[in-house]
């Protein structure tokens, strides 16, 4: 009997050894794993889509503008301002994307279009920092120089601070300054106020003085048409999705003296409420992608390595030999 109870405590002393290593395989993998999503999977995930895909409408629901079919100012006016943008995944690289923009700004009730913009923006993947390279142009126009942050992706983990932020009307980076915080869908957003300054943004040969409000004898001059805005942004600071947008335009059109004007667009546009919510649900999705890529993985990976090797060199109960 004394024989056979030595061969099973030596056959449980091989099986507690088999079961310490494979307790220090775990724990060292698991570790080995928590740092790989923070340190090198995390920076190469947590950046913009190649991708990317989506649409937000805008509106003003008491706008003024210049109706060039009739020759007449139309007031009290419901105008929508919609965006497009779509990801060309082909021309992206490790370090930027390639977005495609396109905006018509209309007056669906009499389906009348004013302005349409196109934009194809390079940019940082990680701080939205956009290249003046590599097919960037505003309106097919590659002459015109890009920089400042897109408009059209935040840099994740967005900053208590003041960023400069590209717009494509005056086709200059204005600064957007941080103004505290809201909450907008139930997320906690950094609010941002850009002033874009009255800028010329067109020549126009051939306009009659009576067009611009200036009585007597008309005569034709060069106008200038001007660009005006305020645009507010509340942007989910996790992600950099901008979950609410309001921008309150003025363009005009104005004689070189500065005499006379003719207002071409005036309005208040707000950003949808079927728009926010798409918004602020990405903005969710994303933030816990970013929470488990960043956070609760590392954290949980590494935790269970750490019980694991724990468990591993630990000094375990050892259990009596039954009598003989």
């Amino acid at each position: 009997m004394a024989r056979l109870n030595l061969r099973g405590t030596a056959a449980r002393v091989r099986s507690a050894g088999r079961l310490r290593r494979v307790l220090a395989c775990l724990g060292g993998f698991g570790i080995a794993l928590g740092l790989l999503l923070r340190f090198y999977a995390a920076p190469a995930l947590i950046v913009a889509p190649a991708g990317y895909y989506g649409q937000q409408s805008l509106s003003a629901s008491r706008a003024t503008y210049f109706d060039q079919k009739t020759f007449t100012t139309r007031k009290n006016a419901r105008l929508t301002d919609v965006n497009t943008v779509r990801g060309d995944a082909a021309a992206a690289t490790a370090s930027t994307v390639t977005w495609d923009s396109y905006s018509y700004l209309r007056d669906p009730k009499r389906d009348e279009t004013l302005s349409t913009t196109y934009e194809r923006a390079v940019f940082d993947r990680r701080t939205g920092e956009m290249k003046d390279c590599c097919g960037a142009a505003v309106n097919d126009d590659p002459r015109i120089r890009e920089y400042g942050v897109s408009g059209l992706f935040w840099p994740i983990g967005t900053g208590k601070t003041t960023y400069l932020l590209y717009d494509t009307n005056t086709e200059r980076a204005w600064p957007a300054v941080y103004s505290g915080t809201a909450m907008v869908r139930g997320i906690l957003t950094y609010k941002y106020v850009q002033r874009v300054p009255s800028t010329v943004v067109q020549k126009m040969p051939g306009i009659p003085m009576s067009l611009l409000g200036v009585p007597g004898a008309s005569y034709n001059v060069t106008a200038n048409r001007t660009f005006s805005s305020v645009n507010t942004f509340w942007v989910d600071p996790r992600t950099g999705v901008p979950v609410n947008i309001e921008e309150e335009v003025d363009s005009a059109l104005t004689d070189p003296a500065g005499i006379g004007s003719r207002t071409m667009v005036r309005g208040d546009f707000r950003l949808s409420s079927s728009s926010q919510a798409t918004l602020a649900s990405m903005a969710n999705v994303t933030a816990a992608e970013v929470g488990f890529l960043r956070v609760s993985g590392p954290a949980g990976g590494i935790g269970l390595g750490v019980v694991a090797l724990l468990a591993a060199v630990a000094p375990w109960p050892r259990r009596r030999a039954p009598r003989s």
